[in-house]
Parts: structure tokens; sequence; C-alpha cells
């Protein structure tokens, strides 16, 4: 079991552990998905691409 949970603020949602500088994910004004780690960075994606990371985190836990 993990310690994370989600918390939302406005239009964004926080992946949050209870600590400072949590992730985040919004969809923007193009409708594209941004994830925004807790080191500055950020990426774009389409929403259909973002749903597959689910399946994509699934696979990568099975190859360890």
């Amino acid at each position: 079991m993990n310690k994370y949970f989600l918390r939302e603020e406005k239009n964004k949602i926080f992946l949050c552990c209870g600590k400072s500088g949590c992730p985040s994910a919004e969809v923007d004004s193009d409708g594209m998905v941004v994830i925004k780690d807790d080191y500055g960075n950020s990426i774009k994606m389409k929403k259909g691409e973002a749903e597959l990371l689910p399946k994509a985190i699934k696979k990568l836990n099975e190859k360890k």
C-alpha cells in the first residue's frame, strides 16, 4: 500500500505524500494534459496518451 493521495486545488490535481513539492496534473486551454513534477519539469500530452499511464506503469512493474 502506498502513502500517496490526490488533492484537488482549483483546476489541478496534486499527487501528494504529505510533504511539499507535490507533482500536479491539469488540462490546459488546448485540451492537453500537463504534468509537472516536483523537480520543476513538465510534460504535455494528449488525453488519450495520459489515459495509458496506469497500464504503462503496470507493465513496468511486471518487468521488475
